[in-house]
């Protein structure tokens, strides 16, 4: 299933690290083995309630379902699109999974961010310093170096960033 950075990637590739990965193959086998069947025991006992066009149990059962089966979808189409991506600090270059500091050079704030696949990989997560190579940011510090300054446009707002360290 997962392939490494050397694998041919297509258009509808989607890169993500291991963990990432991982997670999102363990909410897959979740949804299809668990969540199916307590939503189709749902749907039994709303059944059993008689008339179903006015049965409020029941609809919101199959809305359950519609739900978790789309995302069952999503996740299968992800998972075999998927390159995980492997942290490489060897060959200089910031890749996903791999942690920097920045710092912002007009206030002199600091922060630790770590990059993660695509948005579609929906691992991002701002307020833990996980930043999509997607958003701003994180196409400016992806497959940058230490030491390099980078420009980050935001709503015509433009702001550098130096790439300080990386972090561990």
């Amino acid at each position: 299933m997962a392939r490494s950075k050397k694998s041919i990637k297509n258009d509808n590739s989607i890169e993500m690290d291991q963990d990432t990965f991982d997670k999102l193959t363990v909410e897959l086998q979740h949804r299809k083995e668990v969540l199916r069947k307590e939503i189709a025991q749902e749907i039994a006992q709303a059944r059993d309630l008689g008339d179903l066009s006015e049965n409020y149990g029941y609809t919101k059962a199959m809305e359950k379902k519609e739900m978790n089966e789309n995302r069952i979808t999503e996740l299968d189409d992800m998972l075999l699109n998927a390159v995980v991506v492997k942290k490489n600090f060897s060959d200089g270059l910031i890749g996903i999974g791999e942690s920097v500091e920045i710092q912002n050079l007009t206030t002199k704030s600091k922060r630790t961010i770590t990059l993660v696949g695509s948005e579609e990989s929906q691992s991002a997560d701002s307020t833990a310093g996980k930043i999509s190579i997607s958003s701003p940011i994180g196409k400016a510090v992806y497959n940058s170096k230490i030491g390099d300054v980078v420009k980050v446009d935001i709503e015509g707002k433009t702001t550098e960033y130096k790439i300080t360290k990386a972090v561990k």
